[in-house]
This record gives structure tokens, sequence and C-alpha cells, in this order.
């Protein structure tokens, strides 16, 4: 992990200091430019940033955040099963196929739950969509999150747009859950981190000698 921590912290600093350098040219140019033109060139110069700026750090956290799958792999129909179990046991996380992927997400529309939740004053749903890839045998890990109001359980819980939160880059290879682990744990000793969606689920797939990349998309 730490070793992965610290290529990430290169790389996103390499990216930062790239951004900045692009940004010189237009300096230099600002004395000659009027404002409504420099308004509209820095506009331009922002857009093409993120542009390019967010695919190169998806494809730096998909290199640098990679775990090999270990053992015999299963099919992806096995795979997928194994991961939609943890609808059949009694804890706070659930998971729904669709379209082809598996997000797990807090299992709020229970009312013991989102009762807790709300006690809590949790104000978030995190969510991890798994996206899979057949002809390599990996799965894609991505955070995904929205705004939460838990006002009348479970009838009248506002949520909001899905949004793309930093993502959760924290792990450890060999010291993953497995989602077995929901099926023996009290609800005194669940945080509501959203590390208690990701790492069983990391293990899990894992052991079932698939990949696993992190990614932003």
């Amino acid at each position: 992990m730490f070793k992965r921590t610290v290529l990430t912290f290169l790389a996103l600093l390499l990216l930062g200091v790239g951004t900045v350098v692009s940004l010189v040219p237009l300096l230099l140019l600002r004395s000659r430019l009027d404002e409504p033109t420099m308004l509209t060139a820095f506009c331009v110069w922002l857009a093409l940033v993120i542009l390019v700026l967010l695919p190169l750090a998806d494809l730096l956290i998909k290199k640098i955040w990679f775990f090999r799958g270990s053992g015999e792999p299963v099919t992806l129909d096995q795979l997928q099963h194994r991961l939609l179990t943890v609808n059949e046991m009694d804890c706070p996380v659930t998971a729904q196929a669709r379209r082809g992927r598996i997000v797990f997400t807090w299992r709020y529309r229970e009312t013991r739950w989102c009762e807790l939740f709300s006690r809590l004053g949790i104000n978030r749903l995190d969510e991890l969509h798994c996206r899979f890839d057949a002809d390599t045998r990996t799965v894609y890990l991505l955070d995904r999150q929205r705004t939460a109001d838990f006002v009348i359980c479970p009838d009248r819980i506002k949520t909001g747009r899905l949004r793309l939160p930093l993502p959760l880059l924290r792990a450890r290879a060999k010291h993953l859950a497995a989602i077995e682990q929901y099926g023996v744990l009290a609800e005194h000793e669940y945080d509501f981190h959203r590390r208690e969606i990701k790492s069983p689920v990391l293990g899990t797939i894992v052991h079932s000698g698939w990949h696993v990349r992190f990614g932003l998309f």
C-alpha cells in the first residue's frame, strides 16, 4: 500500500506541475489580450485541462492500483453470484445488478438501517460500482457518492445526484476482508465508512481469481 500511495502522490504531483506549465503561455500573452479575450482563452484552457487531466488521472489510478487475482478463476456468473450473496445476510450493505454492473451501497431503504443512519447523522450514501471485463477477468471498482437526508424512514428519504468523489485509495493485498464477514459483524461494529464496502468486495473478487483495478470511470 505504501508504494502505491507514493506512486499515486508522485503521479498526481506531475499532473499538477504539467497543468501549471501549460498555463504559462497564456499568462505570457496576458498583456497583449483584452479582458474578454483573456477570459475566453482561460475558459478554453480550463476545459482542455479537465478533458485531458481526468482521463490521465483515471489511467494512472488503474495502472497503480492493480490487484492480481489469486487461485483458479471462477466464471463471471459465479463471481457475480458470490457478490450478490450479500443480499442474503443480515447486514447494512446491499447489492444490485444494473446493466451488467453490480452496485453496492448501504441498505438505507430498510427501516432498521435507515433509522440508524438518521440517529448517527449520516448525510451521504456511498456506492461502489463494479464493472466487469470478462476477456481479461478484471473488475473495475468505481467510487460514487450521493447526498442523503433521512427525513422520515423509510418513506421520505431524499437523495442527491450521483457524483464522483475522490477515490478511496486504501487497501492492503494481504489483509483483505471478504463478503462473508458481513454475516458475523454486529451492528455496533460498523463505522459506516465506504472502506467497509470496498474492502470485502475487493477481497472476494481477488480470492475468486479475478484481477481488480481501481478507477474513476
